[in-house]
């Protein structure tokens, strides 16, 4: 706030210090000018000095002029101290001219010559009734020669901008505008007319019946006249409120189809009448209404039929796949198959089995899609679901080659969700951070409670450059992998995205560089239920934590095989 006072007031002042070495200049200029004009005249005609010289004795009543030396000094001194005024402040005359040359440019050259002629009119006209020998005519020639190299010095549309081009600029830019801004603008150059013209007539018919002799009915006609002009400009301007307010109703109109619209609301639509000035954006509105909704039903179609294509692509991959499958498990069974054939064999079946986990995926991504998703929402400790994924899932990390870094409260974390699908989401989280993350790295996974909800973050430095922006990551068959070198669908993190999103949860993602961070939020519940005993697992241990964290020596066990789900 101080430093825009302190700009206000330094260019306040620097526009006064300009305006006055301005006018020293100025006045310098003029005295010169006149000086060298009487110089002039005194080596032209000798009597002029005598002239001059008899004139000042005359002052002082036939002595020595004893006041011209005073006069002398005090003359050399306001001159003196107008030149240091203009050389002082050289760099504020200089923008002050700049600011007169702007102004300068805004009038019309018709206009200054007018205004030329004019002053040198009036100058001449006071040379001949004076005796000082056209002082003034050299004075304004003066000012006017350095007003007119000061404007086609900066402007150099000095001649260009005239009544004619303007005019023309004029209609160009009428023809340019709207329909609602052409019929705003007749509708007031309308108006203004008519109250100019009919105030103006009544003015002259007034001052005429005044200056005229006494008549018979002069009161009365003089009261008929005033009645009458100020009817028409009351009148007129009462039309021109009337048609704006007209205009700011069907304005409303379409601001409430537009709030409408907006609000999701597409069958919105507008009943303007053709005579206002705003049918033609009504109308277009209207169209605009219809092609969104054409669009969104064209987009709906598509989408279904997308899916719909999948689904039963991948329903009718799954049936082949599942012969596959078991004669696969039948040929494992059999014996002294040579060794290349038990290589084939082996190959066969991962092949299969990943082909099979691919078909699962798309099953799972064209429900979330369809909304056919069904979920079992209850109350659950999130801090105990995301152990459990990490014990289920020991032997990913231990063979993942990284270090992870677990952060999760001792204290209950209540969400109301599914835990299947919940669980599904951060399998896939960490099953990503393991396939992509730079080896030997760390991947850091925290639980929080804040602002009312959950907060599960998972944190990895990626081993390949990230090249797209998170909107992408997250989309359908998009892996980070360019190469499609590692066993990866493409399908993992549209099915956490979309599965934390079908439980009432949000997901972000942010890269940061080579900083892949995933965030899962879901919404706290008020209270668990009670927990129900149960014994804990033999199995080997093995820690996931840094020292000092609040999870030491977390189980690791085999997940337990489950049948894969039916479409």
């Amino acid at each position: 706030m101080d430093t825009n006072l302190k700009s206000t007031e330094t260019r306040g002042s620097g526009l006064f210090r300009g305006a006055v070495s301005w006018v020293s200049f100025l006045v310098l200029l003029c005295a010169m000018v006149s000086g060298l004009f009487a110089l002039l005249l005194v080596a032209l005609d000798t009597r002029v000095a005598g002239g001059i010289w008899e004139a000042a004795v005359d002052l002082s009543y036939g002595d020595y002029p004893k006041w011209l030396p005073v006069t002398a000094v005090s003359l050399g001194l306001f001159f003196g101290g107008l030149f240091t005024l203009a050389f002082l402040f050289r760099p504020d005359r200089r923008r002050f001219e700049e600011r007169l040359a702007k102004w300068l440019s805004k009038i019309w050259v018709e206009v200054k010559l007018l205004a030329i002629l004019f002053v040198l009119l009036l100058t001449l006209s006071l040379d001949m009734f004076t005796t000082l020998g056209g002082f003034f005519t050299v004075c304004a020639g003066v000012l006017l020669l350095y007003f007119l190299c000061l404007d086609i010095g900066r402007n150099r549309r000095f001649f260009g901008h005239n009544m004619i081009r303007s005019l023309l600029t004029a209609l160009t830019e009428f023809k340019a505008m709207t329909t609602f801004e052409q019929r705003s603008l007749r509708r007031l150059v309308a108006a203004l007319a008519v109250v100019v013209g009919v105030g103006g007539a009544g003015l002259f018919l007034l001052i005429l019946l005044n200056n005229a002799g006494y008549f018979f009915g002069q009161e009365l006609l003089l009261l008929a006249v005033f009645s009458f002009t100020a009817a028409g400009i009351i009148g007129t301007i009462g039309w021109y409120v009337i048609a704006l307010k007209k205009d700011l109703r069907d304005w409303t109109v379409l601001m409430g189809q537009i709030t409408e619209m907006y609000g999701g609301n597409l069958n919105a639509v507008n009943h303007v009448p053709p005579t206002s000035n705003l049918y033609d954006c009504a109308m277009q509105l209207n169209m605009i209404r219809t092609g969104i909704q054409k669009a969104v039903e064209e987009g709906i179609k598509a989408d279904r039929t997308k899916v719909e294509l999948i689904t039963n692509v991948s329903h009718d991959i799954k049936t082949p796949l599942t012969s596959i499958i078991s004669y696969v498990d039948l040929l494992k069974k059999e014996p002294d198959l040579p060794p290349h054939v038990v290589d084939y064999v082996n190959t066969i079946s991962q092949k299969a089995d990943r082909l099979n986990h691919i078909v699962q995926d798309v099953f799972e991504v064209s429900k979330a899609a369809t909304g056919n998703i069904s979920l079992e929402l209850e109350d659950l400790d999130l801090s105990k679901l995301l152990q459990q994924t990490l014990i289920e899932m020991g032997e990913t990390l231990e063979n993942s080659g990284l270090t992870w870094r677990v952060d999760i409260p001792e204290t209950p974390v209540p969400v109301h969700t599914d835990g299947q699908r919940m669980y599904r989401v951060f399998q896939n989280l960490i099953r990503n951070c393991a396939q992509y993350s730079l080896p030997g790295s760390r991947v850091y996974v925290s639980l929080a409670a804040a602002g009312g909800a959950a907060q599960v973050s998972l944190r990895n430095v990626s081993r390949a450059e990230i090249t797209m922006d998170a909107e992408h990551l997250t989309a359908r068959f998009v892996r980070g992998d360019q190469n499609r070198t590692t066993e990866g669908s493409g399908l993992g993190l549209s099915i956490a995205k979309s599965f934390t999103e079908a439980c009432g949860g949000k997901f972000s993602l942010r890269t940061d560089g080579d900083l892949f961070q995933v965030t899962v939020s879901l919404p706290l519940a008020q209270e668990l239920p009670a927990p129900v005993p149960v014994p804990p697992p033999e199995a080997p241990t093995q820690d996931y934590s840094v020292p000092g964290s609040q999870i030491q020596d977390v189980p690791v066990q085999e997940a337990p095989p489950q049948d894969p789900p039916t479409p």
